[in-house]
């Protein structure tokens, strides 16, 4: 009977129940891609991640939604990183990883705390992409159920990526208002550079995400916060080297608070994402009649 170790955690939460949740296969080597997906689809989490031990140094991560395999995801990394740590090294106070992933490799850091762990990730170079007009800004607010007056003043949607591309919506208000309402937003935001959209809303440093037919909300999304930090930053919003709080996921009954912060090197930002991660569950699946 073929088995492979697996591990349900909470991410972006210090205590267990709250967060966004992540299955965590620690022994995948002998899975393929294929695999991969159906597991994803079978356990229900917004995610899963997958790791195969390359060498002492680095481990393999390839991450998968229930519909895709996905080249960079923030909550399913720092996830993993504290699994190995609470696994690997249960005794030490810090620990450090490398994740290859599909296109780059992601440093990251835990540290033990008194419940759970603290995992540090960095996300790499923040890039800006295409920032919307006038004529676009008002077709994607309206697409997400707004109206311009929701907008933030001066602002406008731009695309930000430090590993996957969003367009930022930066709003003023009736940040829980947000909701798609058209079937082809993938569309539209692939011409413009983007994989997913998410929202700020800025006097109360709350974001949002969905997948791009607005079926499932995330409850709290790693990778559109390192976007969102830069963001903040390169506007003026926060100042380079503060740790920015931000929460997402109250709305869904299960909030999130994650962390990040924009470090000026020369003319570019590196971004630092954190948050805690509460262990939950873990078990054995038997892949026997897995095709």
């Amino acid at each position: 009977m073929n088995r492979i170790p697996y591990y349900h955690v909470d991410v972006f939460s210090d205590q267990p129940f709250s967060g966004n949740s992540l299955a965590v296969f620690t022994e995948a080597e002998e899975l393929n891609e294929v695999q991969m997906l159906k597991i994803t689809q079978e356990m229900r989490h917004f995610e899963s991640i997958f790791l195969l031990k390359t060498d002492a140094e680095k481990t393999r991560a390839r991450i998968f939604t229930r519909q895709e395999e996905l080249d960079f995801a923030g909550h399913p990394i720092l996830g993993a990183a504290a699994t190995l740590h609470d696994l690997y090294q249960p005794a030490a106070a810090k620990a450090s990883w490398i994740f290859e992933l599909n296109q780059k490799s992601i440093s990251i850091i835990t540290e033990k705390k008194d419940l759970c762990y603290r995992a540090i990730m960095n996300q790499g170079t923040a890039e800006f992409g295409k920032e919307l007009n006038a004529y676009e800004t008002g077709m994607l607010l309206s697409s997400i159920s707004l109206n311009p007056e929701d907008l933030y003043p001066g602002c406008n949607p731009i695309v930000v990526s430090t590993g996957l591309p969003y367009v930022i919506i930066p709003l003023q208000k009736n940040g829980l208002s947000a909701k798609i309402n058209i079937p082809d937003l993938e569309n539209t935001i692939r011409n413009w550079g983007a994989m997913f959209i998410g929202t700020l809303e800025i006097p109360t440093l709350s974001i949002r995400s969905w997948d791009n037919d607005g079926a499932t909300e995330d409850i709290a999304t790693g990778s559109l916060a390192g976007p969102i930090g830069a963001y903040l930053v390169r506007f003026g919003f926060q100042n380079p080297g503060t740790i920015i709080r931000l929460s997402q996921g109250e709305n869904l009954g299960r909030p999130s608070q994650l962390f990040v912060e924009a470090v000026l090197k020369g003319e570019s930002m590196e971004i630092l994402v954190s948050g805690d991660v509460c262990k939950v569950a873990q078990g054995i699946l038997v892949t026997d009649q897995l095709r």
